[in-house]
């Protein structure tokens, strides 16, 4: 009995798909299929996440968005704030801002 299963034996992936794998390889997708297939329209486009591998990809800058500058730090101000890991461009984001709304602040007065 063990000599029939080891024989018929499958991935555990290809038994929960439960598909010949091989055969959906195989096939080749006529014209007809394509008409199937709807239209992308600019919304969708607009609505779809780009990913590279596993990692999701953020497009560039939109209506309201960060802009994308370039700064020159002092490396000890840099080494800082990448030592606290991923996140760095935004905690001195948020510590400029802080200096902008005071500085904005005192203009009031």
């Amino acid at each position: 009995m063990s000599e029939s299963r080891s024989a018929t034996h499958r991935s555990s992936a290809e038994a929960s798909i439960k598909s010949d794998l091989a055969k959906v390889d195989a096939h080749e997708i006529t014209a007809e299929e394509y008409d199937e297939i709807p239209e992308l329209t600019d919304e969708m486009l607009q609505r779809a996440e780009f990913h590279v591998g596993d990692r999701f990809v953020r497009r560039g800058p939109s209506e309201g968005s960060d802009a994308a500058v370039s700064v020159h730090l002092l490396p000890s101000i840099a080494e800082h704030f990448q030592a606290q890991g991923p996140g760095w461009q935004a905690r001195v984001n948020a510590l400029l801002m802080e200096v902008v709304e005071r500085e904005r602040a005192l203009k009031r007065r």
